[in-house]
């Protein structure tokens, strides 16, 4: 009897597994994802649409056919901040504070100081040169290179120009205007590390809906006295801010990326409570697909999107999971991109037309990104752990989460990659 009855009992449960809703938790338990190949495609997505709109003139990709709520390039700028929100929230839930603010720090700090200076000491001179202005005018400016590093050495952009040249440029003076959205990304890591420190995200979760549906109801109010759903993703608030090492904040920006960071990060909160399947995905993708042409991206659609861009990370096909899991460019394709494509355009390669111009930005931009990883942005992620630091290489006391679980790309251009020198998201 009991020989029949244990392989019962056995297909009972294996019946049992099959027929319950599979969750987040269930179908990601490691290192297994796409999140490396979505970073890469983000960081050139943006690269596209700006090569448009600074080398031709008019709007990025698809602002019509969206019914002008957004382009490629603000799209892609939401996918960062919705997995970014994911994945962050695993990296705060499983480290201490301090050492979740010493990552955040090395993976964005040092390659941002590093654009810089190239872009002050190598791209700056080069365009001066070729405008035929003196090195001696070029360095003496009271907008030169120097002042360039001190304006911008936090997060903050308070300098846009170098000397003043790209003057015959679309966007006239301007070298770098990727940077806007990292002091946002910051301050999102800074509410995240915050909640984790109290607490709230293990203990009170609950709190996190109620955040989010505070915001989504703000959404949903202005799209109300616009009496339309296609309003721009980035409609006026009339509120901002002027902050310490973050510079000028715009609740216009602010409100649509911190949401959807804060439903990237409430999908890892409920990982264990979230279905996760190919149906799902699909019907997210049909749900976005009718935000993005009929109008309702800030109200419908972000969580769809949320939800689809997690979805393509865990299903994404195995032999494609290998990208970016050792060398992650997507960040300095992020930062570079724009210096690549202005100064292009300063040297007259527009004449070329958009197909090349925007393969010649992808060039440049992809090998500043690869000398950034190697050269900054990896040795820096080797300081992860040192000995000096003040606490214990591993996860927070009474943070149980299984070894398995504690895997995982990130998802933004600027957070942490290389899992095989990292313990994944931390």
């Amino acid at each position: 009897m009991s020989l029949q009855a244990a392989p019962a009992r056995g297909c009972g449960r294996a019946r049992h597994e099959r027929g319950r809703r599979r969750t987040l938790a269930d179908v990601w338990s490691g290192r297994q994802n796409g999140f490396g190949l979505i970073r890469l495609l983000l960081s050139t997505a943006v690269i596209v649409a700006h090569a448009r709109v600074l080398g031709f003139g008019g709007h990025g990709p698809f602002y019509y056919t969206w019914q002008k709520q957004t382009e490629i390039g603000g799209f892609a700028v939401l996918g960062f901040f919705a997995v970014s929100g994911m994945l962050i929230t695993r990296s705060a839930n499983r480290i201490t504070t301090r050492q979740f603010a010493w990552h955040r720090f090395l993976r964005i700090m040092p390659g941002l100081w590093l654009c810089l200076v190239v872009t002050a000491f190598v791209v700056g001179p080069a365009v001066a040169l070729h405008d035929g202005m003196p090195m001696r005018t070029y360095f003496s400016h009271s907008e030169g290179p120097w002042q360039y590093l001190q304006a911008n050495w936090s997060l903050a952009v308070r300098q846009h120009g170098l000397s003043g040249l790209l003057a015959h440029n679309r966007l006239a003076g301007t070298f770098n205007g990727a940077l806007w959205s990292l002091p946002l990304e910051l301050l999102c890591y800074m509410v995240v590390a915050a909640l984790a420190a109290l607490g709230i995200l293990q203990r009170s979760r609950l709190l996190l809906l109620l955040m989010l549906l505070a915001a989504w109801l703000y959404l949903a109010n202005m799209a109300l006295r616009a009496g339309t759903l296609r309003m721009d993703l980035y409609s006026p608030t009339g509120v901002a801010w002027n902050l310490p090492y973050l510079g000028y904040i715009s609740m216009d920006q602010l409100l649509p990326l911190m949401f959807t960071f804060g439903l990237g990060a409430a999908v890892e909160v409920y990982r264990d409570r979230l279905p996760m399947n190919k149906t799902l995905g699909v019907v997210s993708a049909l749900v976005l697909a009718l935000a993005l042409t009929a109008g309702g991206l800030t109200t419908y659609g972000l969580p769809a999107f949320v939800y689809f861009m997690v979805w393509a990370g865990i299903y994404t096909p195995r032999p494609l999971t290998r990208i970016g899991s050792r060398a992650d460019f997507s960040y300095g394709l992020y930062v570079y991109g724009f210096v690549a494509e202005q100064t292009l355009i300063a040297f007259g390669t527009t004449r070329w037309g958009l197909p090349l111009f925007t393969l010649a930005s992808l060039g440049l931009a992809l090998a500043a990104a690869m000398f950034s990883w190697h050269l900054v942005e990896k040795p820096a992620m080797r300081l992860k752990n040192l000995r000096h630091l003040p606490f214990r290489r591993g996860s927070k006391p009474g943070n149980h989460t299984p070894p398995q679980h504690r895997h995982g790309h990130i998802g933004s251009p600027a957070d942490e990659a290389l899992p095989s020198t990292s313990a994944g998201a931390s």
